[in-house]
């Protein structure tokens, strides 16, 4: 007599219908690129640290035998940086209810990592970390009522707060504007920056540098079809920051904006441990500890589009 078996299973809408793969999905996350060439890195802050700046007033004068003494400024910024973790953990009996499970080792006491798995998790857990931090860098205010945003002031708070920077109104930004409003950020800017442009940087929202592109393309029919198009502006090298929120630009030179930080790569670090080999708990957590400060100097030589 034959028997009939019958399994009755529950799958989930989102899960990928096949028994063992070797690829896995990815989400787009904000970035944060070039680094080193965009802004001053300051490595190897703990906690607090200064910069020292002098300013010189008037040093000629009339040759004399008498020594006129100077107006000269010696003075400092303080800086510090914050403190962060990332933090991550897998549950063993959820890897073991996914679709990864045919790939786990036998038995339920072993080693239930996947390695491509875990391969995809890291790189995943460091992305998102680059994305919160793009979007402190520009958006982070401690007042927020956001918490990924309250963990750091970023630049566009200390830049609001100084009364030397030079602001400049914005509106909504679009193609057929954008031109006539970045003109604008350049006219604001002062005589002894603008000639410096291989240490200028105008750095704008995704949505001003999309409808810069779509501007300088109406022009040159090019750039629709052939030819990609360098983001400068007057000669000047465009950032895309995309931490930036719309509508917004700063105009400096690339080492007013200060970016401090422990040690480089921190915020890649991540380390795993295995639970279960310390506390008989079947999970994997996965940290990152760093550091982040942004600050800013020579406030009288940026502008700010906002």
């Amino acid at each position: 007599m034959s028997k009939k078996l019958r399994f009755d299973l529950d799958v989930d809408s989102t899960a990928l219908l096949a028994a063992n793969p070797e690829a896995f999905y990815s989400k787009a996350y904000l970035s944060e690129e070039n680094l080193a060439d965009n802004y001053r890195l300051l490595p190897g802050i703990k906690s607090k640290t200064k910069i020292a700046t002098v300013l010189f007033g008037q040093v000629l004068a009339a040759s004399s035998c008498a020594f006129e003494a100077p107006t000269d400024d010696l003075s400092a910024v303080e800086l510090d940086v914050t403190a962060l973790s990332a933090m991550a953990q897998i549950c063993q009996f959820d890897l073991e209810q996914s679709f990864v499970a045919l790939q786990m080792a036998k038995g339920s006491n072993g080693d239930f990592t996947v390695a491509s798995f875990m391969d995809f998790y890291w790189n995943e857990m460091a992305k998102v970390i680059g994305q919160n931090i793009e979007l402190l860098r520009w958006q982070g205010d401690t007042t927020s009522l956001t918490p990924s945003l309250a963990l750091a002031d970023g630049y566009i708070k200390g830049l609001l707060a100084d009364a030397t920077v030079i602001d400049v109104a914005n509106t909504t930004v679009t193609a057929s504007n954008v031109l006539a409003e970045l003109a604008k950020v350049f006219a604001a800017a002062p005589s002894a920056i603008i000639r410096k442009k291989a240490d200028l940087r105008l750095y704008v929202s995704t949505n001003v540098a999309n409808a810069y592109e779509l501007a300088a393309a109406t022009g040159n029919t090019m750039t629709y079809v052939t030819t990609p198009l360098a983001l400068t502006y007057l000669g000047v090298q465009v950032v895309v920051c995309e931490g930036m929120p719309n509508d917004t630009a700063v105009l400096t030179l690339k080492d007013n904006l200060l970016y401090c930080f422990d040690a480089e790569g921190d915020d890649k670090a991540l380390k795993a441990i295995n639970l279960s080999d310390t506390v008989a708990e079947p999970y994997i957590r996965t940290r990152a500890n760093m550091k982040v400060g942004f600050h800013h100097v020579n406030g009288a030589e940026i502008v700010l589009y906002s």
